[in-house]
C-alpha cells in the first residue's frame, strides 16, 4: 500500500481541480511513499507552481505518507490496519463493520491499495463511506485491469457508479482509468445505456472520487445497470407502455423486430462510433465511454 506517482497526481488533481478537503484524513492502511523526487517535484511544478514551498517536508520515496497529505492541506491523519506492523492509528478488520463513533468523523477517506485485500467488500466499502462527513469525499485508487494476483478482487467502474449513487449517499465526483502514461474519464454505462467493456495488455488503474450527499444505507444492494435496462424494457414491451427516457417509437420497434434484428442493427451502429487508439490497450477505446484527459 502506497502513493506511487499515479496516486499523487490523483490526489493533487483532486485538492486542486476538484476542491476536495483533506483536513481530517483517513487512508485505509499507512501508505508509504513509492515515487522518485524528480517525478514528485514535476507534479509540484505542475499543479503548485507559486506554492511550493509546502511541499518541502515531502520526501519521495522515503517513509510514510502524512506529509503528503499534511501539504494537501490535512490537520490530522489517521491510519486504519487490521495489524499494528506499521503503527496505524486505527486497529480495525474492515471485514466487520466500524464502530459507530468512526461515522462521519473524517473530510476525506483515501483507498490508496486496501480494500481490494479485504475479502467482504460489501461490509469495507460501507463503512469507508459512513465513515466520510457530509460534504466529505472517498478517493478510491485500485488495480483494475491485468493485476490478477494482486489482491482478492479487481474492480469495474460500474461497481462504483452504482454504489456511489444518490439513493445510497454519495455522488461521483469523477471515474477515471489509468495507464503509466495516460488518464481516461469514464462515462456511467447506466447514462450510455450499454457496457463500456474494454482489454489491456497493461495493467491499469481505476480512480472513484465521491463526494457525501445523504445517509448510507445498511442494506443497499446494486445492480449492474444493463440488467436493469433489459429489465425494465421487457417489462415495458410486455405492458405496451415506452419507456420515461425514450420515444414512444422504440415500443414499436422492439413489437416488430426480433431481438436477432435488434442486435444486429446496434451491432452496425457500434461500427461507427468514434474511437481511438490507446497503447497496451487490445483494440480501441469507444470515445464516448472514454475520454482521454489530463488530470
Amino acid at each position: 500500500m502506497g502513493v506511487n506517482r499515479q496516486a499523487c497526481e490523483v490526489l493533487m488533481h483532486a485538492e486542486r481541480r476538484l476542491n476536495v478537503r483533506f483536513n481530517h484524513t483517513l487512508t485505509l492502511g499507512r501508505l508509504q511513499m513509492f515515487m522518485r523526487e524528480p517525478g514528485l517535484n514535476a507534479l509540484v511544478d505542475r499543479f503548485y507552481p507559486t506554492d511550493k514551498d509546502r511541499w518541502n517536508a515531502v520526501k519521495a520515496d522515503k517513509g510514510f505518507a502524512e506529509p503528503l497529505f499534511k501539504a494537501l492541506g490535512a490537520t490530522t491523519v489517521d491510519s486504519m490496519d487490521f495489524s499494528d506492523y506499521e503503527q496505524a492509528t486505527i486497529l480495525h478488520d474492515l471485514n466487520k463493520p466500524v464502530p459507530a463513533d468512526l461515522h462521519g468523523r473524517f473530510d476525506c477517506v483515501v483507498d490508496g491499495g486496501t480494500i481490494e485485500h479485504v475479502f467482504h467488500f460489501p461490509n469495507a466499502i460501507r463503512s469507508c463511506m459512513e465513515m466520510v462527513s457530509m460534504g466529505g469525499h472517498y478517493i478510491g485508487i485500485t488495480p483494475a485491469n491485468n493485476q490478477m494476483g494482486h489482491g482478492f478482487y479487481q474492480f469495474s467502474p460500474e461497481l462504483y457508479f452504482r454504489l456511489f449513487c444518490p439513493e445510497n449517499g454519495f455522488q461521483v465526483r469523477a471515474v477515471y482509468l489509468g495507464t503509466d502514461t495516460e488518464w481516461f474519464a469514464v462515462s456511467d454505462p447506466k447514462q450510455m445505456r450499454e457496457r463500456g467493456q474494454l482489454m489491456s495488455a497493461v495493467a491499469l488503474t481505476l480512480v472513484v472520487i465521491a463526494q457525501r450527499t445523504g445517509k448510507v444505507l445498511p442494506d443497499f444492494i446494486p445492480q449492474q445497470s444493463d440488467y436493469e435496462s433489459a429489465w425494465a424494457t421487457v417489462d415495458a414491451t410486455n405492458t405496451g407502455k415506452a419507456l420515461a427516457h425514450e420515444p414512444p417509437y422504440r415500443l414499436w420497434i422492439r413489437k416488430l423486430l426480433p431481438v436477432k434484428a435488434r442486435t444486429l442493427l446496434r451491432n452496425i451502429a457500434a461500427l461507427f462510433k468514434e474511437r481511438v487508439e490507446v497503447q497496451g490497450i487490445v483494440g480501441t477505446l469507444d470515445t464516448a465511454h472514454y475520454k482521454r484527459v489530463e488530470l
